[in-house]
């Protein structure tokens, strides 16, 4: 009988531990919203509108525009294990074509901030009707500055491909996008 006794109270004990790891402390974490600093980065446009020497236009539609507003992120307790992994904050500023476009240009321009690592990352993907598809990244320790990644901003294709079609993206603050290397067209696509 006394064994039953402790078993039972060992189960209870466990069953207890488990409850307070579940739902003790760290159920939920405040998050900030997207930095204002950064948004100059990603101007909220409809489209961008890129020439080049010879009076061609490069137009791409850009439908979406979203950022992270401040927001409350709780534990998953519906994680396999039930304790499910500590609340963690990231933020978000992107700029995207529609997946429903049927434009032959389309772009993902995005600033990721993971307020854990502190790390701030802009990445741009760039899907044209002609083969490709061409992806620019730069991360940089976060914080709360202006500017974060300078005021002019060159980044080279980051694709593992022999033959991109563009090699270079350069953004600046308060513009974004300003121009892209076309290695295809032999140019360069500036507004």
């Amino acid at each position: 009988m006394h064994f039953i006794k402790t078993l039972t109270a060992l189960a209870g004990g466990i069953f207890l531990c488990a409850l307070i790891s579940i739902y003790g402390c760290d159920n939920s974490k405040d998050c900030p919203g997207f930095s204002e600093y950064l948004t100059p980065y990603i101007p909220n446009q409809s489209r961008m509108v890129f020439h080049n020497s010879d009076g061609d236009s490069l137009i791409i539609r850009t439908d979406v525009y979203s950022k992270t507003e401040p927001h409350t992120e709780k534990r998953n307790v519906l994680s396999v294990g039930g304790s499910g992994s500590k609340p963690y904050c990231r933020s978000l500023c992107t700029q995207t074509s529609s997946l429903l476009s049927s434009d032959a240009n389309q772009i993902h321009y995005s600033i990721e901030i993971d307020n854990e690592l502190d790390l701030c990352s802009l990445s741009v993907s760039i899907s044209s009707a002609l083969p490709s598809n061409d992806y620019f990244f730069s991360s940089v320790p976060f914080t709360a500055s202006e500017s974060l990644f300078g005021d002019t901003l060159r980044l080279t294709n980051y694709t593992s491909t022999t033959d991109p079609r563009f090699s270079e993206v350069v953004i600046v603050y308060g513009r974004g996008i300003i121009s892209i290397t076309d290695d295809l067209q032999n140019c360069i696509w500036s507004r």
